[in-house]
């Protein structure tokens, strides 16, 4: 993890929103908004400043008044917060040191990496472990089509070999067809894919006869075992689909990377 970079990237996000808030502070009335509760109820007053204790009611029909009122007090605590929180990151990010721990074992020879366990991988080496873990994938049977992909990988079907291409192009590692157990069930995922550098498991499900009732059916089951153990559609699972009628093309696939995995 490279904290400088964390630091800028909350930075970049934290200016974003202090502009929108300069931009929509530009359109809303001068004037504060006073809130007063009876029985549950709201009643809203407007002030012309501090110095004005009361305030004039605002009738219902002119209730947008004390919409803009309310939206220009909420975007001046939200430029306070704002400001508080990019003063901290300044003070915080003159402080960091260069090299943090994570940066240690990076650094070391290899004659000394090899002798240690350390408290932190750096991202490749990570990676390089997760991928040398063995596992048992899937056999083909003997009568399948055969289909490789650019690395020489044998997999399923033509789709499949759309996505391993693209995801090799990327540089993101997977796995294919690892066993994954949820509860007593054991399920093989098309890919495990590792996303980085978040360090965090993605799951690829290629739906590829849609045309077939038995197996809708029985993807459907293997979508529900997903979600009852907290992997989602959109989060931590990838899906694509076809038919014979509309098969997968790179577009779609292109467009899952660059939204998910990127």
């Amino acid at each position: 993890m490279n904290i400088r970079k964390e630091f800028e990237k909350r930075e970049n996000e934290l200016n974003a929103v202090l502009t929108e808030c300069d931009n929509r502070l530009k359109k809303m009335p001068e004037g504060k908004l006073k809130v007063i509760t009876k029985k549950g109820k709201p009643y809203y007053y407007f002030r012309k400043d501090g110095n004005d204790a009361s305030g004039t009611y605002i009738r219902r029909k002119n209730l947008d008044k004390a919409r803009k009122l309310a939206q220009r007090d909420y975007e001046i605590q939200v430029k306070k917060a704002l400001s508080d929180e990019m003063m901290a990151l300044s003070l915080y990010s003159k402080a960091m040191p260069e090299k943090t721990y994570e940066h240690v074992y990076d650094e070391m020879i290899y004659g000394r990496k090899i002798l240690i366990t350390p408290h932190f991988l750096p991202d490749e080496v990570f990676v390089e472990k997760w991928l040398a873990e063995p596992y048992e994938p899937l056999n083909f049977d003997g009568d399948l089509a055969e289909h490789y992909t650019d690395c020489g990988e044998r997999v399923r079907s033509k789709s499949e070999v759309l996505i391993a291409n693209a995801l090799n192009k990327e540089g993101i590692s997977y796995k294919y067809e690892c066993p994954l157990f949820l509860g007593n069930k054991k399920l093989y995922p098309d890919f495990t894919i590792m996303k980085m550098p978040g360090r965090k498991v993605v799951y690829w499900e290629h739906l590829g006869l849609l045309d077939d009732a038995e197996y809708i059916a029985r993807n459907l089951e293997k979508i529900d075992c997903y979600e009852e153990n907290g992997i989602f559609l959109g989060d931590n699972l990838i899906i694509t689909r076809e038919t014979s009628e509309k098969p997968l093309n790179m577009k779609q696939v292109r467009r899952l990377i660059d939204h998910y995995l990127l």
